[in-house]
Order: structure tokens, then sequence, then C-alpha cells
């Protein structure tokens, strides 16, 4: 809400950032398995050294504790060599149903890799 009003037509997701109750893809996909995402990045070691294309790799992830899991596609390792950034398509089983989601994972200062962004695709 905005100072001195009482707006609440304003919407409340003002960066990507930050997790909101009222961003879909963090309410399906918990902290949890965006690591589980995350951890099949670092498989790729010896592809990304090589330059090898991944665009046809499927990777398949679960979280054992959620009981979540889908299947990582379409990576895009072509910004990879300047950011450390891939880009990705997953699909997730999630109690909500079955979605597609479009997201990027950097490597952060220890080159694991970490889910930075999350949307829900059109499929």
């Amino acid at each position: 809400m905005q100072v001195g009003t009482d707006d609440l037509k304003t919407p409340t997701i003002l960066t990507g950032s930050i997790p909101s109750a009222a961003d879909e893809a963090y309410t399906d996909l918990s902290v949890e398995d965006r690591q589980s995402i995350a951890k099949n990045f670092d498989t790729l070691d010896k592809d990304l050294a090589s330059g090898a294309g991944l665009d046809d790799l499927k990777l398949p992830w679960l979280n054992g504790i959620s009981g979540n899991s889908g299947t990582i596609s379409e990576i895009n390792s072509t910004a990879f060599t300047q950011t450390g950034c891939l880009g990705f398509k997953t699909t997730a089983n999630t109690i909500s149903g079955i979605k597609l989601y479009s997201g990027t994972a950097c490597r952060d200062i220890t080159q694991k890799f970490a889910v930075t962004a999350l949307t829900v695709s059109d499929a």
C-alpha cells in the first residue's frame, strides 16, 4: 500500500528476486525443490567445459521430502561463459498439478548452481 492512500490495487510483487506468496512458481516449488533442480546442473561440468550442446539433454529431478518431481530440458548454455548462468525449462509434478516452468540457474561463489529465477511458462 502506498503511503497516504488506501489503494490496495497496486501490485505487491515489485521484484522477482524476493519470493512472495502471490508468486505462483514460488508457491508451487519450494526452496528444497529448487535445490533438487540445481543439483542436476552441477553434474554438467564436463559438458560445460567442452562446450557440448545441451539442448537435447533431459535431466530428471526428484525432491524426496516433498515428493515433487520433474524433467529439466531445453538447457541453454550460450551465455554460460560470460555469466556463469544457464537458461532452462522444467516440468514439475506437484500436488497442484503438472506445470511447465522457465528458469535460470547460476553458479554461486562456491561454483555450485542455484536456481535464481523461475516462472510459470505458457505451455
